[in-house]
């Protein structure tokens, strides 16, 4: 009896003059890891690999690479970087892991932030970089300023905070992220709380008034405290303005640093 499938052509395969594609993949492949902690979460992982000889990719051979590493922790692993890499023979490879943290406040309370790790492998040459996303609040300082004199409230600011470093290579990622984001928060002075009585929301408040900071300031006191923990790194802080309809931004680089 004759098959019924029909192959279809494999569209990687063919060889031909093209131009050359730096990053071709995945994005968003959920699988579950143990982060820095050991708790069980719920990654959003990305694999690449350039593009120079051939027309297109086998994608099922990048799944099927970060599918392996389930329910592995989360660490600077060269050879999740080498295995994309292996499954399009030998190209460039990019692995980048998402997902949600946790870190306990002085009172047990949790703070959930944003964090990733990425790797690269260029040729032989590994690179890992680290970026944390932490959430804060502050007082507008115009609005506190414009305030005082008439016993008034001024407006608060959400805001956010996005870390992004060069890793050595060598870090213990636990008390590297511990340290990272206890230094963060010391900065800002200001979080959001999950859970808060009345007191607490007093006593919060009037906490807020010691933290006026321009999205300015706090993006140089950021910068300033986790200088000596990276090579090179990044701040990106966005205030996000309450009685504007835009937010507002600053970017401050490693002195002599490349990352964006």
């Amino acid at each position: 009896m004759a098959s019924c499938m029909k192959y279809l052509p494999d569209y990687a395969s063919r060889s031909t003059i093209q131009r050359p594609l730096q990053k071709v993949g995945i994005r968003d492949y959920r699988l579950f890891r143990l982060d820095f902690n050991n708790d069980r979460v719920l990654t959003r992982q990305s694999a690449y690999v350039n593009l120079i000889n051939s027309q297109g990719i086998h994608m099922s051979r990048l799944a099927d690479a970060l599918s392996e590493y389930e329910m592995s922790p989360i660490d600077l692993d060269d050879e999740i970087l080498q295995d994309i890499s292996v499954s399009h023979d030998d190209a460039d490879s990019y692995w980048e892991c998402n997902w949600t943290c946790c870190h306990y406040l002085d009172d047990k309370q949790p703070l959930y932030f944003d964090s990733s790790l990425e790797g690269t492998l260029l040729a032989t040459d590994i690179s890992w970089y680290i970026t944390f996303t932490i959430p804060y609040a502050s007082v507008c300082p115009c609005s506190a300023e414009m305030t005082k004199l008439l016993g008034g409230h001024p407006h608060m600011q959400r805001a956010k905070a996005k870390v992004t470093g060069k890793l050595k290579g060598n870090e213990d990622l636990c008390n590297f992220q511990t340290t990272i984001v206890s230094n963060i928060i010391e900065v800002v002075g200001l979080v959001p709380i999950p859970i808060m009585k009345r007191t607490d929301e007093l006593k919060w408040c009037q906490q807020a008034a010691e933290y006026n900071l321009f999205v300015e300031d706090a993006a140089r006191l950021i910068a300033d405290s986790i200088d000596n923990w990276f090579p090179d790194w990044v701040v990106v802080c966005e205030h996000e303005e309450s009685i504007h309809q835009h937010n507002v931004v600053a970017v401050c680089r490693k002195d002599g640093g490349t990352l964006l």
